[in-house]
């Protein structure tokens, strides 16, 4: 190993050292604590006369319970009523509850432990509901919190509403009882219509006093009404007042932890080399995954640990409810995220260095991990990163020998299936820019381009031109006549200065067809005329008519024969 390998391996165990050893140190100071300063010792002075104090407190309210829990045991012993001993049996059962708290608070402060740690019933004691309800309670104590405010405007809009429509009722009541004691002449019915009015004004009077104290506390919380807007920005401010530094902290935790463990993954990449090779064996592509994984799960639990040491047990709350609820949705693709480091590891139907066809295009697969790297070197860029997932159902084959990765390069001429010709300016994993004599682009999607079979003529090409003699020259279409077309076409080419640029030229019988003798002219030109193709097409057509009409050949035309019936 070289000497750059070492130091990155030993900055490596260093840290890992520190990490690991410098709680146990911490530890270690605060139990020995071998000279502590003065101001440590007043301290620790001052603490323990306060739990003293305490403790003297609790021994007299404990003395003072066991005073009235023997009074009252003294009492239910005295009295007969069977109501009265039922009352001063909840009072003792009461005394009893309060005496017992007493007692486990005397020994939780002398000793700073709790006594329910060694009671084995409520250790193995476990209600899900409960702890559940333990986790989300301090989540829906700050939702009632934040909307406190609104809810009791509510309220006291209800109460208004409600004395409003009483008031009206009871004074109603008030001058019917009037009406009565007019009209009565009975001095017994006076008086007790007198007795139930007093007992209406006075709810008529309770009334009005309840419905001005509610309008009174409504108006107060009113008053102060600010828009929607001031107050979002009011509860933003103090939110982000009590819960951003936490905030702050955990994600610094989260992100500072995370980066420590990418740091150390690329260290191990640049210091070893089975990690740089390019057909990595399994161990490496594991290690890879799993420290992936640890790093995922110690950026999480630092984030939630520094939470937990703020003792914002809100914000953990809310950490921890969504931590559960990405796992609980995330069960659901188990059977997805097993094939994708199937994958990663190389064991899944795409491999590492081998051919597939993404989007209608050709890869090489260069690189498997959370993303994978794709290259085909015949493109610009040449290089494309995917997510893994993508390859989930793509299946990958070896590499063939001088098998192309694409039919066509910078500055090539191509022929497309639907009749276009151009040179190709540019062409990426995503289009593909032809320009056509005379200056017209033309662009397609690469797999489109791909799918309209495009012919190559910057590898050399073949052009065929037929032409047709009358069947008047029979005898000799198939020998005299082929050898002076050559002959003919072969100087017209070195007339017009193709010459060099003919690779191969021949001129054959092609077929007899119903008016004609067919001959054909192959041609095969180099690449360097590839631009010319259009033209030299249209030149060998002149030739094969030059040629007719310098030999004295007839050209025939189709010709429709009518037989007359006898």
């Amino acid at each position: 190993m070289t000497s750059m390998h070492l130091r990155a391996t030993a900055i490596i165990i260093a840290l890992f050292t520190f990490f690991l050893v410098s709680p146990v140190i911490s530890s270690a100071q605060t139990d020995s604590n071998p000279a502590p300063s003065a101001e440590a010792a007043q301290e620790t002075t001052e603490q323990d006369s306060t739990q003293a104090d305490t403790l003297i407190n609790l021994l007299q309210y404990k003395t003072e319970l066991e005073k009235q829990i023997a009074e009252t045991k003294k009492q239910i012993k005295k009295t007969s009523h069977q109501v009265d001993k039922d009352t001063l049996s909840a009072k003792l059962t009461d005394l009893k509850l309060q005496l017992q708290k007493v007692r486990q608070n005397f020994v939780k402060v002398a000793t700073g432990l709790d006594l329910a740690l060694f009671n084995e019933d409520a250790q193995q004691d476990f209600v899900w509901q409960e702890e559940v309800e333990t986790l989300v309670r301090p989540l829906l104590q700050e939702l009632k919190e934040m909307t406190k405010r609104p809810r009791q405007i509510e309220r006291l809009k209800s109460r208004v509403a409600y004395f409003e429509s009483r008031l009206p009722r009871s004074e109603e009541a008030v001058k019917n009882i009037d009406t009565l004691i007019e009209a009565s002449k009975s001095q017994v019915l006076k008086w007790e219509l007198g007795l139930l009015k007093t007992d209406f004004e006075k709810r008529r009077t309770n009334i009005e006093n309840q419905l001005d104290v509610a309008r009174f506390e409504l108006g107060e919380l009113t008053k102060d009404k600010q828009s929607f807007y001031e107050s979002t920005k009011k509860v933003m401010a103090v939110f982000f007042k009590s819960r951003g530094k936490n905030i702050l902290f955990a994600i610094l935790a989260f992100a500072g932890v995370f980066f420590f463990f990418r740091l150390v993954d690329r260290i191990f990449k640049k210091s070893y080399p089975a990690f740089k090779s390019k057909e990595r064996p399994f161990y490496v592509r594991l290690i890879e995954v799993m420290l992936l994984i640890f790093t995922v799960i110690a950026a999480t639990s630092a984030s939630l640990f520094t939470l937990y040491i703020s003792g914002d047990w809100f914000l953990l709350s809310i950490a921890i409810i969504f931590i559960l609820g990405a796992l609980w949705t995330a069960r659901e693709g188990f059977t997805r995220y097993y094939e994708q480091v199937k994958l990663i590891l190389n064991l899944g139907s795409v491999r590492e260095n081998e051919r597939i066809i993404y989007n209608g295009v050709p890869w090489k697969v260069d690189r498997l991990a959370l993303f994978a790297k794709l290259q085909n070197p015949a493109l610009s860029p040449s290089r494309i990163r995917l997510p893994i997932g993508e390859l989930e159902n793509v299946i990958s084959r070896p590499v063939g020998r001088n098998e192309p990765w694409f039919p066509c390069m910078i500055d090539d001429w191509v022929i497309l299936s639907d009749g276009t010709r151009g040179k190709v300016i540019s062409q990426s994993p995503d289009m593909v820019e032809l320009v056509q004599r005379g200056g017209a682009y033309v662009t397609y999607q690469t797999s489109d381009f791909l799918g309209l079979n495009p012919k190559n003529l910057s590898r050399n090409f073949r052009l065929k031109s037929v032409f047709g003699i009358d069947y008047a020259h029979q005898a000799d279409c198939t020998s005299t006549i082929l050898a002076q077309a050559k002959e003919f076409i072969a100087a017209r080419l070195e007339e017009d200065g193709y010459t060099k640029h003919v690779l191969n030229l021949n001129v054959e019988f092609e077929s007899a067809a119903a008016s004609s003798l067919n001959l054909v002219i192959i041609a095969d030109f180099h690449s360097d005329i590839a631009a010319l193709y259009g033209r030299l097409n249209r030149a060998l057509q002149r030739y094969s008519v030059d040629a007719c009409t310098h030999f004295g050949w007839n050209i025939p035309f189709d010709q429709l024969v009518i037989h007359k019936a006898e």
